[in-house]
């Protein structure tokens, strides 16, 4: 049972908390060697990136470092980004890696393995909108999130000085884009503190804008609309019923020929499986580049390979796909590391089964909104303000609790609190 090789790439939700569980379990005790790859040395929560990108949290704070994470966990971390896949020499291909000014740290080269998990993730769909990908910013991934950081701050220097307006417009009124949207008008009343004196909420617009008729059109009506009479209050212009045609400079063409201008983007709208997914010739690749899979998360046609979160296709009993969410990704690992366990130990591996606890948005300091269902009661009920706020931190210690461990989770998230009341409350760098 020792001496085998578990290569997991991608270190989101769901691969970072399979490598956690699977190199506390195999790692230090059996011999195995557990690989994380990931093209970033850092770890940050997905759904923190638009918190990040306001600099509401320091990635140095609330970043998760893998080489440190996988030495006290029995896993090593591989610095590189996937670029193709060999099922049948059982390797996988890694782009060559290059330092900030261009010089070539490591050049490309093969991993073996015994057993693959592709935890890729997902990327920002554009729905092949004009000028989107050269226009806006999406929040997929912690590099994103520092730009449209680094742009927030130079956009409010100028703000500053000129006493003008700042317009931001963010495409999606999904989670990510309803937070963001709170978060940046919290941000435009907290940046005064550190002497942004001629900036007020007065001098930032920013515009929602939704295909469908309403906001996070996902979640039930009574959520929905919740949501949107706080975004309603604190000023949020919101385009509902609006598609988007074109992206320019200027701003968001309708098809009506109207522009929604906007000198910061955002696209949120959307998500579809990584690019390098289409590279992957010798594995079933869904229209969406998503990977398809069985009920086990195995890649149909694949014995040894395996795919987990919001880049594997998987489709439950009912007939419906499993949802891009951190909780999907995060139950997924949790199987995955089970049934990994129990083919090792020559068990039966048993099908994933999604369970929906329920969807949480955080509408910065103004209210959380949400829905619980699943096994905390029959069918589901609303909730929002402090009881919401509290569900939705608990969200988070929950992946905290499978990285570390439940212990070790209530330790690192006490020293993170303590770390705060010596810090800015804001990132202004």
């Amino acid at each position: 049972m020792t001496g085998k090789r578990i290569v997991i790439v991608g270190g989101g939700a769901g691969g970072l908390a399979l490598a956690s569980k699977l190199g506390r379990k195999l790692g230090h005790k059996q011999g195995f060697d557990i690989c994380l790859v990931d093209r970033s040395p850092i770890h940050i929560w997905k759904p923190k990136l638009h918190e990040v990108a306001v600099g509401v949290i320091d990635q140095s704070l609330d970043g998760l470092l893998y080489r440190d994470h996988g030495l006290k966990n029995g896993y090593r971390y591989v610095r590189g980004e996937i670029e193709g896949c060999d099922p049948s020499g059982k390797t996988i291909q890694l782009a060559p890696v290059y330092s900030d000014d261009g010089e070539l740290l490591l050049a490309d080269r093969a991993l073996s393995y015994d057993y693959l998990v592709l935890a890729l993730g997902s990327v920002s769909n554009t729905f092949n909108t004009k000028g989107a990908e050269e226009n806006c910013i999406f929040l997929d991934s912690l590099e994103n999130a520092e730009r449209f950081h680094h742009k927030l701050l130079d956009a409010l220097l100028q703000l500053n000085e000129s006493q003008g307006k700042l317009s931001i417009g963010i495409v999606g009124a999904g989670a990510t884009g309803v937070e963001l949207a709170a978060e940046l008008h919290h941000v435009i009343e907290s940046v005064k503190e550190y002497g942004y004196l001629n900036i007020s909420k007065h001098h930032l617009d920013v515009h929602l804008i939704e295909a469908s008729p309403k906001i996070l059109p996902q979640l039930p009506e009574k959520v929905s609309a919740r949501a949107q009479s706080v975004l309603d209050k604190i000023g949020i212009k919101l385009h509902l019923g609006v598609q988007v045609k074109e992206v320019t400079v200027q701003g968001f063409v309708t098809p009506d020929g109207d522009v929604i201008e906007a000198s910061l983007k955002v696209w949120a709208a959307g998500v579809k499986g990584p690019a390098v997914c289409a590279k992957f010739t010798s594995l079933p690749i869904t229209p969406r580049n998503q990977i398809d899979v069985d009920a086990c998360m195995r890649v149909k046609g694949q014995e040894d390979i395996y795919a987990i979160g919001d880049c594997a296709a998987l489709i439950l009993e009912n007939g419906k796909a499993v949802p891009p969410r951190a909780q999907s990704a995060d139950q997924m690992a949790d199987r995955l590391y089970k049934n990994i366990v129990n083919r090792l130990q020559d068990k039966a591996e048993l099908p994933f089964v999604y369970k929906d606890y329920g969807s949480l948005v955080s509408l910065s300091r103004f209210s959380a909104v949400g829905n619980l269902m699943g096994n905390l009661r029959s069918g589901d009920f609303f909730i929002e303000g402090h009881v919401a706020r509290l569900m939705y931190v608990s969200l988070y210690q929950r992946h905290l609790g499978s990285l570390y461990g439940w212990f070790s989770a209530l330790i690192y998230r006490l020293a993170q609190k303590l770390l705060r009341w010596h810090r800015p409350k804001l990132k202004l760098h």
